[in-house]
């Protein structure tokens, strides 16, 4: 019996370089698979950010009498909500028409 094996040495390098390279090929296609997905996930972005930029803001524009009965309705001493219930405008603008916005 020998000390030193060498064919056998040469096998399991070979061995170990075969596994190790086997390995490496595994993870390279994983690490391709999450790049193609990030990358279309990056397209969708594009898209959904080029609609978003082609949307338009609501252009319903309050007129004087609504003012008008939103203030009256405010005297008589309705909350903000109950405004905004028997006018049809949102809170938000029931509150900037008794803030002075839309003077």
């Amino acid at each position: 019996m020998g000390l030193f094996k060498t064919k056998s040495d040469e096998n399991w390098k070979i061995n170990y370089i075969k596994e190790f390279n086997e390995m490496r090929s595994e993870y390279e296609k994983k690490i391709l698979a999450k790049q193609n997905e990030i990358d279309e996930l990056k397209k969708q972005l594009e898209k959904l950010k080029s609609f978003r930029s082609n949307l338009r803001p609501k252009e319903k524009q309050i007129k004087d009498s609504d003012i008008e009965s939103i203030k009256e309705l405010r005297t008589q001493g309705l909350s903000y909500r109950e405004i905004s219930q028997k006018t049809s405008w949102s809170k938000a603008t029931v509150c900037r028409v008794l803030n002075g916005v839309y003077d």
